[in-house]
């Protein structure tokens, strides 16, 4: 069985997964969490966000690395934008869009989301 170097806590020689305390930099990404229609009126306090079909999500450098790594290809720059979620029990992905609409048209079509929210902050 192949180990996945994805969620070791090592450097690689030319790009650095986590930073210098081993831990994740999601410094500027930003995440929309899909939903299909039956939680279209639903107030946003009252969603369980682990149901989201999808997520639309843009890259910082520490994301772009981390899926360029998982896939072994230089797919992402920090700033694009990309949707993931399920489908048929796997991971689904589509990349490198310029802004959240246009990755947002994508989830519509392909995860069959009506609805984004990001996750209500709780002060």
């Amino acid at each position: 069985m192949k180990d996945c170097c994805l969620f070791g806590r090592k450097k690689t020689a030319n790009t650095s997964i986590l930073d210098s305390n081993n831990v994740p930099d999601y410094t500027g990404v930003s995440v929309f969490y899909g939903f299909r229609s039956q939680l279209k009126d639903v107030n946003p306090f009252e969603i369980d966000f682990e149901t989201a079909c999808c997520q639309v999500i843009r890259a910082n450098k520490y994301l772009a690395d981390t899926h360029n790594t998982m896939i072994q290809f230089q797919m992402l720059k920090p700033g694009d934008w990309y949707v993931m979620g399920k489908e048929d029990g796997q991971m689904k992905y589509s990349f490198r869009f310029d802004n959240e609409v246009e990755a947002m048209e994508v989830a519509k079509e392909k995860f069959k989301a009506v609805r984004f929210l990001q996750m209500p902050e709780f002060i």
